[in-house]
């Protein structure tokens, strides 16, 4: 199968828009909402919330694009999953302050809950891990271009834009009519009392990743979905903004990958890379080499960002977030990348842990 270059340049970014995330996201709720230090991590937050939805979009694309067995996707896929998040979520364990003080077994008794929990951001290996099982059944899926197309909208519309069109109603307007909120909260219950489940969750973004790998798109109509990226991305801003002067809380609600305004920036970063012509043969191999590094660096870039800002008092409240935050985002994309690449070069590691 030809290799799809744009997919080694859209994770390469979409493994730095994910550092810039929990970077922003590190002092989120210590900022004051009237001040330009939270606006500012707003700005940045709300600019690379389409970075989760790509990686389920290119693991789509790359795995419904091609046949695999069920056995090589649990022996090799699933397994190396299953032991990165086994492996990763006890060296998080093990690296707080309590190993310190109190020794490996104690953190480790102490900690069993977040070692089967994960880190923060382990949760997205095991939603991946439940992707892959399903698998076989996606295949199926995309086999029919009626089917897959009837799927991505029922998805769509049950997963993403009514439950999107509820939560507005229901910050913008509901709060103030008791009868709205009614109205909200009956919708809620039906949705429920539906069992919808499977066309739910990242199933709709690996199916879309597919589906867009496939089609082609008239230039006018990439020009369109360009314009939507921009405003999902103008809407997150805006929205997380008004909701948090108004209750003068750090709001995050729009910033979830279920929403309308996050697929919006998915399909736009998605089309911009899958459309631009990557002619440059050495770039090309470099970042095709470094972008093999990007799920080791995803795994232990939460590590830099707390340790920078523990150990050595370094975070994105040290000096003015504008800057504060690309700085530290690329001090720790590049001290990730760094300890995956070595990482890489250990033949069992690399096999099963990055």
């Amino acid at each position: 199968m030809e290799r799809k270059n744009y997919c080694d340049y859209l994770r390469l970014i979409a493994t730095f828009a994910v550092v810039v995330l929990h970077v922003s996201a590190s002092n989120f709720n210590h900022a004051d909402v009237n001040g330009m230090q939270w606006q500012t991590f707003n700005f940045y937050d709300s600019l690379v919330r389409w970075s989760v939805p790509v990686f389920v979009m290119i693991s789509g694309s790359l795995f419904l694009g091609r046949t695999t067995s069920i056995k090589k996707i649990y022996s090799r896929y699933i397994l190396r999953m299953v032991t990165a998040f086994v492996f990763w979520s006890l060296f998080y364990a093990l690296v707080t302050s309590d190993t310190v003080r109190h020794g490996i077994v104690y953190s480790v008794k102490t900690h069993l809950g977040a070692i089967a929990t994960g880190h923060y951001h382990m949760w997205f290996v095991l939603m991946i891990i439940g992707l892959y099982m399903c698998i076989p059944f996606f295949r199926k899926i995309v086999s029919d271009e009626k089917t897959m197309k009837y799927f991505l909208i029922l998805s769509f519309l049950f997963a993403y834009f009514i439950p999107w069109m509820i939560q507005l109603i229901n910050d913008f307007a509901a709060y103030k009519s008791e009868v709205l909120q009614k109205m909200v909260n009956v919708i809620n219950s039906d949705l429920a009392t539906m069992n919808l489940y499977m066309v739910l969750g990242y199933s709709f973004y690996f199916v879309l990743g597919y589906y867009l790998d496939t089609i082609e798109i008239e230039k006018r109509n990439r020009g369109i979905i360009y314009i939507a990226g921009i405003a999902g991305f103008l809407f997150t801003v805006a929205a997380d903004c008004a909701l948090a002067l108004r209750t003068q809380q750090p709001c995050s609600t729009y910033y979830g990958n279920f929403n309308v305004n996050v697929v919006c920036e998915a399909v736009a970063m998605h089309t911009l890379f899958k459309y631009h012509h990557f002619e440059n043969d050495r770039m090309n191999r470099f970042v095709i080499k470094l972008s093999r590094y990007g799920f080791g660096a995803y795994l232990v870039h939460a590590f830099f960002i707390e340790k920078l800002s523990s150990v050595l008092h370094f975070n994105t409240l040290s000096f003015h977030a504008v800057l504060s935050v690309p700085v530290i985002s690329a001090l720790v994309f590049v001290l990730a990348f760094f300890v995956s690449a070595v990482l890489n070069h250990i033949p069992f590691l690399k096999r099963y842990i990055v």
